[in-house]
């Protein structure tokens, strides 16, 4: 049931203009939100709120009241606090950043599962050409036994051709 004279009240406080089709107009958008909200107390909230934003954002009509309650709907809200989270992200959302730039909003670092490791260390080892995981493993450590053994060879030479450890150039003093 309509809580006519509340809504009424909002209507007067938003100063939305009242004509001989505003009740009409209301019984629309209460039917809309009624046939959609979770119960009847639910949709006079929701209605209100509706009211009171588009007073927030300075409407002149009640088309605006009956936008606000569509977009609510199709977001898929069905209470007022629905609504309040719907309107909270929307806000977080339009927020400026730095220089007038949106501000991005960064996904949380999400930890892989084993299942997932296994897949990746699977298309690794096709990636550089070994049958499995296994024998990827064995000529991975091959390789850092190598690197290990020659190590001192490989520091004894870069004097001579002017790289560093790492192979970047040595800078020299004229």
């Amino acid at each position: 049931m309509i809580n006519q004279k509340q809504i009424m009240i909002e209507w007067e406080k938003a100063e939305l203009p009242r004509n001989d089709k505003t009740y009409g107009d209301i019984s629309a958008i209460y039917s809309d939100l009624s046939s959609n909200a979770d119960n009847e107390l639910e949709a006079n909230k929701m209605f209100i709120l509706a009211i009171r934003k588009a007073a927030m954002n300075g409407a002149s009509t009640g088309l605006s009241v009956q936008n606000n309650v569509s977009r609510w709907l199709n977001a898929g809200a069905t209470n007022a606090e629905a609504v309040g989270k719907y309107e909270d992200d929307l806000q977080r959302r339009r927020q400026k950043g730095r220089f007038g730039q949106p501000i991005k909003q960064e996904s949380k670092v999400l930890v892989p599962t084993s299942d997932e490791i296994k897949q990746q260390n699977e298309r690794w080892a096709k990636e550089l050409g070994y049958e499995n995981i296994e024998a990827m493993a064995k000529g991975t450590h091959d390789i850092f036994v190598n690197l290990r053994k020659t190590r001192a060879e490989r520091l004894a030479n870069k004097p001579k051709t002017g790289l560093t450890a790492n192979g970047n150039r040595v800078l020299k003093r004229f």
